[in-house]
C-alpha cells in the first residue's frame, strides 16, 4: 500500500505542476493511474491531504537544490543567477495558476509555502545579500531585510495573473526581468561587471 500511495503522490504532483491544482480532480488522478478513486481514498483522506504532501515534497526538493547551489557558488551574484536559472527550469514545467490555487483553495498547503518563504527563501536571501556586501559586489548601504522581503514578494508577484496575464506575458521572462531589475539596484561597479559577464554567458549558453 505504501508503494501505491507513493505512486499516487508522484502522479498527482506531476499533474498539478502541468495543469494547475484546482483543475485536477481525484477522478483525473485515478484515471491517470488506471485505478479506482476508492483506492486513492483508502490511502489519503481527501485532495487537500494530497496537495499538502505534494507541496511539501516539492518544497523540500527545492530547498535541497538551493542549499547545494549555495555551497557550490563562488560569489553572491553567481548564486542568485544559478538559483534563478534553476527556478526558470522549474517554471517552464509549472502551470502559473498553482500559487493562486494554493492561496485561494488550499490553506494548509499555503501555510507550508509561507513557512518556506520565511524560513528558506528569506533567510537564504539575507545570507546572499550579506555575503555580497562583504565581497564588495553589493552596495554596503542597502537594508538586507527590506530587500530580502522585496525579492520574496517579487517571486509571488510574477504568479499574479491579474498583473501579468498569460496572454500578454511569458511567465519565465517576467521572473527573470524582475531579478535583473533587482540586481541593478544593488550591485557595485565590480558587481555590475560580474553581472554583465554572467549575463553574456547565459546568452551564449556558457557555464556561469
Amino acid at each position: 500500500m505504501q508503494d501505491i500511495a507513493s505512486t499516487i503522490i508522484e502522479t498527482a504532483g506531476h499533474l498539478f505542476l502541468k495543469y494547475g491544482i484546482r483543475s485536477i480532480s481525484m477522478d483525473d488522478i485515478a484515471h491517470e493511474l488506471s485505478i479506482s478513486k476508492k483506492t486513492i481514498y483508502h490511502c489519503f483522506k481527501d485532495k487537500n491531504e494530497i496537495v499538502c504532501i505534494t507541496s511539501k515534497r516539492f518544497l523540500d526538493s527545492q530547498k535541497l537544490k538551493f542549499d547545494n547551489i549555495e555551497k557550490e557558488s563562488d560569489n553572491a551574484i553567481q548564486r542568485l543567477y544559478k538559483t534563478t536559472l534553476h527556478a526558470r527550469e522549474i517554471f517552464e514545467k509549472m502551470n502559473p495558476s498553482i500559487l493562486f490555487d494554493i492561496k485561494k483553495y488550499y490553506k494548509d498547503a499555503w501555510k507550508l509555502y509561507l513557512d518556506y518563504e520565511r524560513n528558506v527563501m528569506y533567510e537564504s536571501m539575507i545570507r546572499t545579500l550579506e555575503e555580497g556586501i562583504e565581497e564588495g559586489l553589493f552596495r554596503s548601504d542597502i537594508d538586507v531585510r527590506i530587500l530580502a522581503t522585496l525579492r520574496s514578494e517579487e517571486v509571488k508577484l510574477a504568479f499574479d495573473r491579474d498583473i501579468f496575464p498569460d496572454d500578454s506575458f511569458n511567465f519565465q521572462d517576467v521572473q527573470f526581468q524582475l531579478l535583473e531589475h533587482f540586481f541593478y539596484g544593488i550591485v557595485t561597479e565590480e558587481g555590475y561587471a560580474l553581472l554583465i559577464k554572467y549575463k553574456k554567458n547565459i546568452v551564449t549558453n556558457e557555464q556561469i
